[in-house]
């Protein structure tokens, strides 16, 4: 029987772990806060980017739209085109008294719900300022091919993370988009055991591509309506209302989605001297038929058409390339010679559209059989491709498609693209798909040449297989590798 002296001091030594775990705990907590806070200025930074990159395309091609126009090769009054001709001598001209026409504005619209849950509703005050955080951003939700986030600030405050738009609020939809959309939503509570009521009135929005959030009760600092809050009511107030049901608050938002048709007919322009009107066709038989192509891909021996305004709207890495001096400014053939061409042409496709293919369709098939079994190297293929001319989304989908289909055979050489490509979500499951299958993965000849090439990666693996938390084992590879610079055996 162990005595009270030796209790004693089991419980002063496990109090002092408890002290250790808890300090650790804090430094983890302003770690993560410092980390949240640099991936939403990463978003800020891809948003910028995406803007810049889309305004100075529209440049690029008013310039040469205007030069047209000026050259009468193009524009509304085209000499022998949209002029009327006039009547000969003696002749009465009589113009259309009657008209009638048709239109429609309900085309190339997407429409898409999202319900927000919020559970332990009454504690998010809290739990923001113990993060440092403003409001509360919902995960990114996809209408058609545009993203939005939805916000809540239980103080009516700032609900975009930019300082200069000034816009307060309750609760409100955030674009996550650079580009002209036309939007309609409504937001509707729950309300305590029945059904959705809608709050504020259904509203239409031409968003800009700037930073902006829309609501009923959105407003800039120092202008709010005269009633701010869900259904007018403080965050105190809506805690003890009949919107908020065990601790749980039910927001579902509807939005339909319009994109700007002028940007897109801009895009849709010829950019060779070849007749006839390509501003009919859709992307994808742009991409299909190559008509009025000024640029080719030589992959495998195999001539791919392609239209520059296209790769300068998606890329800022072929805009580089096809625009800075070098030699396929002036051939306008780029050769590629680090990818296959079945490969090349869904990124290309992707391009176009921006609709992402199925692991199937990628893999050669679209059948059951395909699908169960997705050849990851074609992925694997796509997220270079990708990585390589920053096509972010397309990058990000590949990664995710991999995280999900990773297999023991296949896991090393995933691990050692992500390591080079520094795509850290990736490598995280890879080290856990590995930890999980230990003895089978470090008997595989694959896992001993990464080790061989890449003893970082292999000591992290060993760290993190023998329980050692992430970033403890991130800690001592940095240590490792400082050491080895040191003296020398390891140069940068």
């Amino acid at each position: 029987m162990e005595t009270a002296e030796a209790l004693n001091a089991e419980i002063e030594a496990t109090g002092r772990r408890v002290q250790a775990e808890q300090a650790r705990h804090r430094e983890l907590l302003a770690e993560t806060g410092l980390a949240e806070e640099r991936q939403r200025l990463r978003r800020r930074l891809d948003m910028q980017r995406a803007i810049l990159a889309r305004e100075t395309h529209k440049n690029s091609v008013e310039v040469w739209y205007r030069n047209r126009v000026d050259e009468d090769r193009d524009g509304p009054a085209i000499p022998g085109d949209s002029c009327p001709a006039a009547p000969a001598k003696n002749d009465v001209y009589v113009p259309h008294a009657a008209c009638e026409e048709s239109m429609s504005f309900g085309h190339q619209l997407a429409r898409g719900e999202y319900v927000w849950t919020l559970h332990q509703f009454s504690w998010l005050p809290t739990v923001l300022t113990q993060r440092e955080l403003g409001y509360l951003e919902s995960s990114h939700f996809q209408v058609g091919k545009f993203t939005f986030e939805f916000v809540y600030n239980p103080h009516h405050g700032a609900l975009t993370p930019s300082m200069t738009t000034g816009q307060c609020g309750s609760l409100a939809i955030a674009p996550y988009e650079s580009s002209e959309i036309a939007l309609r939503y409504a937001i509707f509570i729950k309300k305590r055991g029945g059904d959705f009521v809608q709050w504020g009135k259904t509203c239409f929005e031409v968003h800009d591509g700037s930073e902006k959030a829309y609501g009923p009760d959105v407003h800039h600092e120092g202008k709010a309506p005269a009633t701010v809050g869900i259904f007018g009511l403080t965050h105190e107030e809506l805690l003890e209302s009949e919107w908020v049901e065990n601790d749980t608050l039910t927001v579902k938002f509807v939005l339909e989605v319009r994109p700007d048709e002028h940007f897109m007919s801009q895009l849709l322009r010829p950019t060779a001297e070849v007749p006839g009107p390509t501003l009919n066709r859709d992307m994808q038989a742009l991409f299909e038929d190559g008509i009025c192509s000024d640029v080719q891909f030589k992959v495998e021996e195999e001539m791919i058409p392609a239209h520059s305004h296209v790769l300068f709207a998606r890329s800022e890495v072929f805009r580089k390339e096809l625009t800075g001096g070098m030699q396929e400014s002036a051939s306008k053939v780029v050769s590629i010679e680090d990818c296959d061409v079945a490969t090349f042409k869904a990124f290309l496709r992707f391009l176009y559209t921006d609709c992402l293919p199925t692991v199937a369709e990628l893999s050669g098939g679209n059948g059951e059989a395909k699908a169960a079994e997705p050849d990851l190297s074609r992925v694997q293929a796509l997220l270079a491709v990708s990585h390589k001319y920053q096509t972010t989304r397309l990058q990000l989908w590949c990664e995710n498609q991999l995280c999900q289909g990773l297999k023991i055979a296949e896991v090393c050489s995933i691990l050692e693209q992500a390591n080079l490509l520094d795509a850290q979500q990736l490598v995280k499951a890879c080290l856990s798909f590995i930890k999980d299958h230990l003895t089978e993965v470090f008997k595989l000849p694959d896992y001993i040449e990464l080790a061989k090439r890449w003893p970082d990666v292999g000591m992290k693996i060993s760290l993190v297989s023998a329980g050692v938390p992430e970033a403890k084992a991130d800690e001592v590879v940095q240590a490792s590798k400082k050491r080895r610079l040191d003296d020398g055996t390891l140069k940068t």
